[in-house]
């Protein structure tokens, strides 16, 4: 299996097209590995990209930040917010953005972008929900990470798309969950597959480990309440919203495999009272489509 793995993932480092990040996500990454960056350093390179700017004001003073007063510059974000937060937006709206535009050709007819894109933003805003509400983990972090989450299944339906359609009609016809189909079809998993690429954007180790371990959470691991808060995201979303991916979902009701064990013990009564407070979370992922999307 190991060798399987090991040219599965050769053959995925060998592919000429895939997407690659703007030049700013990297000088602000290394820029913020710098102890003596300040803010005007950091606003003046953010700057020098206004589309990017735009984006982020608008994120930043949309309903899902909740801030009390409007942003109106990159230097005051980051004196509000703090350099993690600026990071992980820069972040958000390029990957965002280089995922995206692998989609622009022509996919397997099984993959829906549209639907694939809403569950990722759900799972993103829910994480930051989440993590707000319960005072676990790093609000900001979970929305990075819930939104980029699965970028392993967009990777493997644009990519490898025989695989994909036979993991796709496997979980159809046997009525599996999506990650129970494919560790039938393919040896490496679309956590490992995001993960892999992640590391090759050189995100930061918070987003790449979380990437990897929505599936897998390991006790004491860096990320750990950041793994917490969005395999819980995961699960809450894939248990109210029915998507293509997912046909196993019956709205209202918890579907108690989508959850990792450690997710389940420490977030039960969040997961437990969720029709309470759901149906107000689903406003804000409406609004959250809406910017992302641009509907």
């Amino acid at each position: 299996m190991e060798n399987k793995k090991a040219d599965f993932l050769k053959k995925f480092d060998m592919i000429r097209d895939l997407p690659s990040l703007p030049a700013i996500v990297m000088k602000v990454n290394q820029m913020l590995d710098d102890p003596y960056t300040t803010i005007d350093s950091l606003s003046k390179v953010i700057e020098k990209d206004q589309a990017i700017v735009v984006k982020m004001l608008v994120l930043v003073n949309s309903p899902f930040f909740g801030l009390r007063e409007e942003i109106s510059s990159v230097k005051e974000a980051a004196i509000v917010l703090g350099f993690d937060a600026i990071r992980n937006i820069i972040v958000s709206l390029s990957t965002f953005k280089a995922l995206n535009n692998i989609t622009k050709d022509q996919c397997c007819d099984q993959f829906k972008i549209e639907a694939f894109w809403k569950h990722s933003i759900g799972v993103a805003v829910l994480s930051k929900h989440l993590s707000d509400r319960s005072n676990n983990a790093d609000p900001e972090k979970c929305f990075v990470g819930g939104l980029l989450h699965d970028m392993g299944k967009l990777l493997t339906a644009y990519y490898f798309m025989d695989e994909f359609k036979r993991v796709y009609e496997l979980a159809r016809t046997e009525k599996l969950i999506y990650r129970d189909a494919e560790r039938a079809v393919i040896p490496v998993f679309h956590n490992e597959i995001g993960y892999f690429l992640a590391k090759k954007w050189k995100l930061p180790t918070h987003l790449t480990n979380t990437i990897y371990a929505h599936h897998g959470i390991k006790v004491g691991s860096s990320t750990f309440e950041e793994d917490i808060i969005v395999n819980t995201a995961d699960g809450i979303i894939n248990s109210y919203i029915p998507d293509f991916l997912n046909n196993n979902t019956s709205p209202g009701k918890i579907i108690g495999r989508y959850f990792e064990p450690s997710a389940h013990k420490k977030m039960r009564l969040w997961i437990e009272s969720s029709s309470k407070w759901f149906p107000e979370v689903k406003i804000i992922i409406h609004d959250a489509c809406n910017f992302f999307l641009g509907k």
